[in-house]
């Protein structure tokens, strides 16, 4: 279920209302809890919105709802209320390490706050205040070991080493934390026994770091693990890792790696597999086709009828490809290239635990697609091109293996949005795409801490900002190319593409036709192009438009 009609404040905050009340008198009802994350993927929770608390920590028993956008609307609801409105009042007064303090209590309602706690467990947390107070409460439990007595703050780090996973450990860290890091010494083989001590070690360890990194690749039993709750996240990490491996192994290779641009974006993406996602606001099977008809004509979308080929470029951990594989329907044969086999099989195992079976994933790089035989009905491609030493030489490639008639979803980084990250390139304090990851850390921390109108702060802002593979897809790329509307224009032109249109949010396409009354949709790219540099941030994300293969004979 989807929101179709724009709505407004008042029908929206009712709506996600009566969602959370619907959830918190019969918890098992999909289709209010699909409705909710539909709703907060585009309207923000305050304080007037009666929400049932209950009603929306119930939303996130369902496993194809976007966990984000209710972890988002959950955290939103929190900073309206104490305890964790109280928390963080004290922490803009008297600094974070003070709003830490209610560590120290036993009775910690914040801790206990069973919402709070399915937020941080199931999504990322992208809000500038709240990862202050994450970051030192994590300092507390690390620098404070006797909290561990208290048994709400042991549960709550190990809900806190969940959130940590979510986030790459993005979090940053001091001198002061390193050091103690440094000297702590955790007992493997005694706390896989059950020793007590060996698993509090653990767990502080686990705050900062994951866990293959203290105890390696092999799965090790969990049973005896002690404290319970560290156990249970110990024991989903270790089956998570132990299903991408196998997927890993049994990737296909369609081409060879021989740019170097290629592999120097290999190994970037192998290092940080990008994103990370948690959960997807599946599609209704088949609807792909209905999500089209803005762009294309009943005549075009014939393509997508019944059995056909899709293509998706560049499919990193999968998400895209998933999203696609549903919507295309159970007829549609689905195809996931990548560079880094570690993302694919990441998002082979998010597309067996959602019970996708129309996709395969295989290792290919766009520029040597004409080593293979297969032609596809659609190509999806979106978060590649611009990662080329030649956007456009990658787009060409895809070309040839579009059908007379195929229908093509491409995205490109704009020039005029991404003047942004040009500028931070220039910028003394950033470290490079060749920086590790505690450089990352602390440049991240650095650019939190600067002034609003900061161009650096403005990327706080982005939700990649709150993850490390996001971070370094955001502001430390290794290739990062840009575009602008009349080069788009003049290619598509010369190969024989028409455009179909802008995927943009239906306030801007408004604003667009309010500008330019007397152009039709899709509308002229030129019109575009004079509306993108009188509107800097329309394509912010990156420019998302189709186009169609004119068969030319």
């Amino acid at each position: 279920m989807t929101v179709n009609v724009p709505l407004t404040g008042l029908e929206a905050a009712e709506g996600i209302a009566q969602c959370t009340r619907v959830l918190a008198s019969q918890p098992e009802t999909p289709h209010a809890a699909r409705l909710l994350a539909a709703l907060l993927q585009r309207y923000e929770i305050n304080a007037e919105i009666d929400v049932s608390p209950r009603g929306l920590e119930a939303a996130f028993a369902f496993a194809n709802v976007d966990r984000q956008a209710l972890c988002n609307g959950a955290l939103a609801f929190l900073k309206w209320r104490p305890p964790l409105a109280d928390a963080l009042a004290r922490g803009r007064a008297d600094g974070w390490d003070a709003a830490a303090d209610l560590l120290a209590r036993k009775s910690a309602r914040l801790l206990r706050n069973r919402l709070f706690a399915a937020a941080l467990i199931h999504g990322v947390v992208a809000d500038r205040e709240i990862e202050f107070l994450l970051t030192a409460l994590r300092r507390r439990l690390l620098l404070s070991p006797t909290v561990f007595m208290a048994r709400p703050a042991y549960e709550f780090a190990c809900v806190l080493i969940r959130q940590c996973l979510n986030n790459e450990y993005v979090f940053f860290a001091d001198e002061e934390e390193r050091a103690r890091l440094d000297d702590l010494h955790v007992d493997i083989d005694a706390m896989f026994e059950g020793d007590a001590a060996a698993g509090g070690a653990f767990l502080r360890l686990s705050l900062y770091r994951p866990f293959h990194e203290t105890i390696g690749n092999e799965a090790r039993a969990t049973d005896k693990v002690s404290p319970q709750a560290l156990r249970a996240v110990l024991r989903d990490e270790q089956d998570n890792r132990r299903i991408e491996a196998e997927h890993a192994d049994s990737l296909s290779r369609l081409t060879v790696l021989t740019d170097e641009t290629s592999h120097r974006v290999a190994a970037h993406y192998t290092d940080a597999p990008y994103p990370r996602w948690l959960s997807l606001q599946a599609p209704l099977p088949g609807s792909a086709k209905d999500r089209m008809r803005s762009h294309f004509s009943t005549d075009a979308l014939a393509v997508v009828d019944g059995p056909c080929d899709v293509l998706i470029a560049g499919a990193g951990t999968g998400r895209q490809a998933v999203n696609s594989a549903i919507g295309y329907g159970t007829e549609a044969r689905v195809l996931g290239i990548d560079l880094s086999a570690p993302s694919l099989a990441y998002g082979a195992r998010m597309a067996e635990a959602l019970g996708v079976a129309n996709l395969r994933f295989a290792i290919g790089d766009v520029l040597h697609l004409d080593e293979t035989s297969g032609c596809f009905d659609v190509i999806e491609c979106v978060g590649v091109l611009h990662h080329m030493a030649d956007p456009f030489e990658g787009w060409r490639a895809l070309i040839n293996r579009l059908r007379p008639g195929g229908l093509m979803l491409i995205g490109l980084y704009s020039a005029v949005s991404r003047r942004v990250i040009q500028v931070l390139s220039e910028d003394p304090d950033w470290p490079g795409p060749d920086a590790d990851d505690d450089e990352l850390r602390t440049y991240r921390r650095t650019l939190m801490g600067r002034a609003s109108d900061d161009d650096g702060f403005a990327l706080t802002k982005s939700p990649d900002f709150f993850t490390k593979s996001g971070f370094r897809d955001l502001a430390l790329h290794v290739s990062e190319q840009h575009s602008a509307i009349p080069k788009i224009g003049d290619f598509m032109a010369a190969q024989g593409l028409e455009f179909h249109g802008f995927s943009l949010p239906e306030a801007t396409l408004r604003a667009y036709a309010a500008a330019f009354p007397d152009d039709e949709p899709p509308g002229a790219l030129d019109n575009w192009w004079t509306f993108e540099q009188a509107n800097p941030r329309t394509f912010y994300g990156m420019y998302l438009f189709w186009c169609r293969r004119v068969d030319r004979t």
